[in-house]
């Protein structure tokens, strides 16, 4: 029975992961039909990969406060709940310190483009 459960949260595992690496690769593919430079790929990357974590992790932090809500009878399964909430802020927390620069970067780009008149 055990082994049925982990193999289930281990497909919703990749299920997520697979929602979480399309939103990313959405992104790409947003600024690259927008015409966004090779010159800033570093940034594209970083960004493209903050958002869509960010955007999984955002989804995973509700189903854990949801869960607390809803599912948790007793203090530990409250403490339960709690601790892996902390788990995603502090993953969220992450990528809001690593998406700043590059997030800037293209947004600087995106108006200075929005100053161009249409070709």
């Amino acid at each position: 029975m055990n082994d049925n459960i982990a193999a289930t949260e281990i497909e919703a595992d990749l299920n997520q992961a697979r929602r979480t690496a399309v939103m990313a690769h959405n992104v790409v593919i947003r600024m690259r039909e927008l015409g966004l430079p090779d010159t800033l790929d570093t940034e594209l990357a970083s960004v493209s990969t903050d958002l869509g974590d960010l955007w999984g992790a955002q989804k995973e932090f509700t189903d854990h406060l949801h869960n607390m809500l809803k599912t948790s009878h007793d203090w530990d399964s409250v403490g339960d709940s709690l601790v892996d909430m902390r788990a995603s802020i502090e993953h969220i927390a992450w990528h809001l310190e690593s998406i700043r620069e590059p997030l800037t970067k293209l947004a600087e780009y995106a108006y200075s483009q929005s100053d161009q008149p249409d070709k």
